[in-house]
């Protein structure tokens, strides 16, 4: 079962809040060997600590969104063929994970994966707990060569070979929002508290507009045509 919600906002010492105030300096990555040629989708997957008895903290993955993949994307969007972000919170071995979903050569994702492990709010959010493990795919050969290898195996293959390109254009603007409301409220520290703000304002911007602004609009692309639905 997904479970939605925010999560309240532990109190930690001040130590801990003092040590990610400022984010310290990247620091150097080894380079790894990667798989000769071809293309194919890879995850950089970031598993937050969810305390039992707690709502995720869904504020979190805005915090990933923000100071992480966006400085990814500004570095390598030419070399990236297409991407998206996947949310998910559920009670079982994944728990609550925010994803990096990208499409790329392994020598680009591996210096995709550089980017990531020397980022600076990375280590401090480590540091502080928040982010418990990253997960990295093995770059020394590519698992997921077909355009279709990270859809929905149950969808007509028709639909699995299509919708990379209509989810990444659903993160592009969920990534887009994100940013404008994060560089607003939360400055330039490693501090979390500011995305409980972004977060909200994002929860209210879905509530207040997704019937015309999203839902509408794309029933109309579809020529307003029924469909099945469950939430």
């Amino acid at each position: 079962m997904i479970i939605r919600g925010f999560l309240f906002l532990p109190l930690f010492v001040s130590a801990l809040l003092a040590g990610c105030s400022s984010a310290p300096e990247k620091v150097p990555v080894p380079p790894v060997p990667v798989a000769a040629e071809g293309k194919g989708w890879w995850y950089a997957a970031f598993r937050f600590d969810w305390p039992k008895q707690r709502p995720p903290a869904w504020h979190r993955d805005v915090m990933v969104a923000h100071r992480i993949i966006r400085p990814v994307l500004a570095a390598h969007r030419g070399q990236i063929d297409l991407w998206r972000v996947h949310r998910r919170a559920a009670r079982d071995g994944a728990g609550h994970r925010f994803s990096f979903i990208f499409r790329a050569s392994a020598a680009q994702a591996a210096r995709i994966y550089a980017d990531i492990r020397a980022n600076p709010y990375l280590a401090a959010w480590r540091r502080a707990g928040w982010i418990r493990e990253v997960h990295y795919d093995d770059v020394s050969r590519i698992k997921r060569p077909n355009i279709e290898d990270t859809s929905d195996p149950g969808w007509p293959p028709i639909i699995q070979q299509t919708w990379p390109a209509y989810i990444m254009g659903v993160s592009e603007m969920w990534l887009d929002l994100v940013c404008r409301l994060g560089d607003e409220y939360a400055g330039k520290d490693a501090k979390e508290e500011p995305y409980l703000k972004v977060s909200r304002i994002l929860d209210r911007l879905w509530r207040d507009n997704a019937r015309h602004a999203f839902l509408h609009h794309l029933n109309a692309i579809y020529g307003y045509q029924p469909f099945l639905t469950r939430y």
